[in-house]
């Protein structure tokens, strides 16, 4: 009679969907044949029910099946330099150097390299192959512009894990990964066409639009104010008895000091008028005490708010932000560069020097810009006035 207390055999799993594996026989090896290539893994006598072999095929497949060699237990993978690259980001933000939108801006792109590399892949494994397709899936999905984005911060990703020690030698992008080239940039723009306003479309939105909107688009037009622009504006920067609002543009922390039209401070009393009594620091909220900023604090809502005025004005082509283009645009009939920056924020080059030195642009300039736009825009509809 047999001993009852002996070990009976471990059974074998069959080859089946969920365990695509199989013995071997000659050799003795678990294996796994992709395409003409066969893989070998844990020797059967070491691993009878081929649950280390089964592990090790899960955590390569993707690999395996691309053709591509397993990674090692040790190597870096893509998502151990997305993580450093965010870590860096994210520290920035904190420290106040970075803006939430910029970061949301780094992490959407770090979530598309995953999506397109696999978050395992081994990242000194990646070669211009790899570039060449990712510049194919941008292309696919987004215009030339957020494609150029995209492709700075990749090859930012990839130089920043160079220059960290996490990989060895730097990324080879190939010919494949270049940026849209600045005739296909330029020849985009004239697809668009004009992207600022004539005086009549601005004149039909201030009729059509709400309080809120009203003070946003003469913001818009008469101090180049954006999206973010608006939704981000600090109730105190607003001194609307001496018509200005002064404080450093968010985007950039380029002091702003924009001087306002009798309009536009008539159109910022009609939003007090109405504003809901609470602790928000932004002056523009809507009536259920909601502010116009997203998650990320980006004014992508304004957009929202601005097309259910700009479609029934019968402008469908032109988005808020081509307000600040109009501003920028006729505001240089004045003549005075350097004050239409002043008023819209932009942040100068470091190697103009004249820029450096310069401490305040006078203000008397800065009215004759926004007086300059102003006469361009005569008349100014009141609101709620209907066109003749």
């Amino acid at each position: 009679m047999a001993d009852s207390t002996s070990t009976p055999k471990t059974r074998r799993p069959r080859k089946t969907s969920d365990f695509p594996l199989y013995v071997h026989k000659a050799s003795g090896f678990w294996c796994k044949t992709v395409g003409s290539k066969r893989h070998y893994f844990e020797k059967v006598a070491n691993d009878p029910d081929g649950k280390k072999s089964l592990d090790a095929w899960l955590d390569n497949r993707d690999n395996y099946l691309a053709g591509r060699n397993p990674v090692k237990a040790d190597a870096i993978r893509v998502k151990n330099l997305c993580n450093d690259w965010l870590t860096l980001k994210t520290n920035k933000l904190n420290a106040g150097e970075l803006a939430k939108r910029s970061f949301d801006e780094y992490k959407s792109t770090t979530d598309f390299v995953i999506e397109q590399l696999g978050k395992d892949r081994a990242a000194d494994d990646i070669g211009p192959n790899d570039f060449a397709k990712m510049r194919t899936a941008l292309a696919e999905h987004w215009g030339v512009n957020r494609v150029t984005k995209h492709i700075s911060q990749i090859r930012s990703l990839f130089k920043h894990a160079w220059e960290s020690g996490l990989l060895e030698k730097p990324a080879k992008f190939g010919p494949g990964f270049a940026k849209p080239a600045a005739k296909v940039m330029r020849q985009h723009r004239i697809a668009k066409g004009q992207q600022d306003f004539t005086a009549d479309e601005i004149r039909s939105l201030l009729r059509l639009a709400k309080p809120n909107l009203r003070a946003m688009i003469l913001l818009g037009v008469q101090g180049g104010f954006g999206n973010t622009d608006v939704a981000e504006l600090p109730l105190s920067a607003v001194d609307l008895d001496g018509g200005w609002v002064d404080y450093p543009r968010a985007k950039t922390a380029t002091h702003r000091r924009v001087p306002l039209w009798p309009e536009t401070v008539e159109a910022i009393r009609e939003v007090l008028a109405i504003r809901p009594k609470l602790e928000s620091p932004y002056l523009f909220v809507s009536s259920r005490g909601n502010d116009y900023t997203d998650a990320g604090r980006s004014g992508y809502r304004i957009g929202g708010i601005f097309v259910k005025t700009s479609r029934p004005a019968g402008i469908a082509d032109k988005g808020f932000y081509c307000l600040r283009r109009t501003f920028q645009t006729v505001g240089e009939i004045a003549r005075d560069l350097v004050a239409v920056q002043a008023i819209m924020g932009h942040i100068n080059s470091e190697r103009d020097m004249s820029a450096r030195y310069r401490q305040r642009v006078d203000d008397e300039r800065l009215k004759a810009v926004t007086d300059c736009v102003r006469q361009w825009l005569l008349p100014i509809p009141k609101a709620g006035e209907v066109a003749q």
